[in-house]
């Protein structure tokens, strides 16, 4: 190769920032996360290491997510949109299919760019056949589990009690029985950090289990909140939340001892809003949550957090449109690798918008699309009976400052107060919901706990983006369709 050709490709593809080195990235998801369960956001809560990190990098407020894990997971590996991956957004139990084994995951065009990749913790993107795992999808090692969710305890998963902790091919969940899993996770991260050759770039891509029920956590961190939280439940939670963060201080503490921390881009992000049904998390003051397309269930906490911000970005908080797809190509791109090395991407490169250089790269998100998913009678269509899209599909979309919501809502659509607020009504209810109504439209940037329906008084908005769903539906690929339980191809039946 030419001498100048050569300098000029490792110009482009390692000098990321002004720096020699591509960044590590430290991607940190934390399962079924509040917006209202961070100390940032609630004081009751005591997460400083998390408080610290937002605070010095940046907030991201205008942030979305999937209403539950699996298309935002299948999202999030890709760039690509649920509908483009015929990930089912029926995300309810524990179903053994995959994300199509032609996609491409962040972790492929990672390891193209001389990263050495590591996932701890949950992967969700299936596990019928060994090919659908992590490991075997470019990541190089894999300590986790690969479902919805498990016992942070006995670490079997939920549906059918079978042990559910792997490290790559072999199921070592015994070996760890009566061991907390945020612990556990923690620790494999430090590991890793410990063993890392300093001198290839690292991703490490930490899915905490936590805080996703069951409700489990060591006793010591109770005591905390014995005079602030008395609902046994949220108290809880909370505590699950100040381990994950002390997990998380456990991390960065490895980074910098490593001389590594100052290298590092760390992301912080929940999968979906807090669960508001056989959990304690809350989404106060926003509307809704896990498993709603209300802001409370798709607006998900997030932030970046890493020395190779600019000065002038750092301890922000950006209100730029931002998805969850979008990860893929900005931190590709910011790595120093091709993220357009698969199929059509969803997701835009974003890194300029959070360093506060330029706007967002997008103008609409696609909040959800199910195309079967269609409301049962009775309900209205009004003036918009004979539109391209048929309203009566459950979707939500996101343009500027408009949130437009169709056919059936499903879920809570109350705003929930958190136990810590004294109050003798802690759920406020909409006593106007219709659900008979299949349109629904408000202003997000004056509204953000969509109170009040416009889709009346500003029908020209409702049309414009009633025609981007069109358009969207006719990108969508049929869902796959449910698997029967088949854990035994995998010969777990015995582990």
């Amino acid at each position: 190769m030419n001498t100048v050709v050569f300098l000029l490709l490792l110009m482009a593809s390692g000098n990321v920032l002004g720096h020699e080195k591509p960044p590590h990235i430290i991607f940190i998801v934390v399962d079924d996360l509040g917006w209202n369960d961070v100390g940032y956001n609630n004081p009751v809560f005591k997460t400083p290491t998390i408080d610290r990190l937002a605070g010095n990098g940046v907030k991201l407020l205008n942030y979305y997510v999937a209403s539950h894990c699996l298309p935002s997971r299948n999202m999030l590996m890709t760039g690509r949109h649920a509908i483009q991956l015929g990930i089912p957004n029926d995300g309810f139990g524990y179903h053994p299919r995959s994300l199509p084994l032609d996609e491409t995951t962040i972790a492929e065009p990672l390891k193209h760019a001389g990263y050495s990749n590591h996932i701890v913790g949950k992967w969700h993107c299936g596990y019928y056949a060994d090919n659908c795992l992590p490991h075997n999808r470019g990541f190089d090692t894999f300590f986790g589990f690969v479902g919805a969710g498990i016992d942070h305890y006995t670490h079997s998963d939920h549906f059918n009690h079978m042990h559910n902790l792997r490290k790559n091919d072999d199921c070592i969940a015994k070996k760890y029985i009566g061991k907390y899993s945020t612990t556990i996770f923690a620790n494999e991260g430090k590991d890793i950090i410990n063993a890392h050759d300093q001198n290839k770039p690292l991703f490490l891509y930490l899915s905490f289990s936590a805080v996703h029920a069951p409700l489990e956590v060591p006793s010591s961190y109770l005591k905390q909140y014995e005079s602030t939280i008395h609902d046994e439940d949220r108290r809880t939670y909370a505590a699950m939340t100040s381990c994950v963060d002390e997990a998380i201080a456990n991390i960065t503490e490895a980074l910098e001892e490593k001389n590594m921390l100052k290298n590092s881009i760390i992301v912080f992000t929940s999968d979906n809003g807090g669960a508001l049904v056989n959990s304690a998390g809350n989404n106060w003051p926003l509307r809704g949550g896990k498993h709603t397309s209300w802001e409370g269930g798709v607006r998900a906490v997030g932030f970046v957090y890493g020395d190779l911000l600019p000065r002038h970005s750092r301890g922000t908080e950006n209100t730029g449109l931002m998805h969850i797809t979008d990860w893929f190509p900005t931190l590709i791109t910011l790595a120093g690798g091709n993220p357009h090395v698969g199929k059509k991407l969803y997701g835009v490169d974003q890194w300029n918008m959070i360093t506060g250089e330029d706007k967002s790269g997008r103008d609409d998100v696609l909040i959800t699309l199910e195309e079967d998913n269609k409301a049962g009678a009775p309900y209205r269509t009004g003036i918009y009976k004979n539109n391209a899209f048929d309203i009566t599909t459950h979707a939500a979309i996101k343009m500027g400052k408009w949130k437009l919501l169709t056919g059936p809502i499903g879920g809570p659509s109350d705003w929930v107060k958190p136990q810590e607020i004294n109050s003798d009504h802690r759920i406020v209810e909409d006593r106007d919901f219709d659900a008979t109504r299949m349109v629904r439209l408000y202003n997000i940037e004056d509204d953000q706990t969509e109170t009040t329906d416009l889709s009346e008084i500003n029908q020209h908005i409702v049309i414009e983006m009633l025609a981007k769903l069109h358009n969207f539906s006719k990108q969508s690929v049929p869902a796959q369709s449910r698997y029967i339980h088949v854990l035994i191809l995998m010969g777990w039946e015995n582990a």
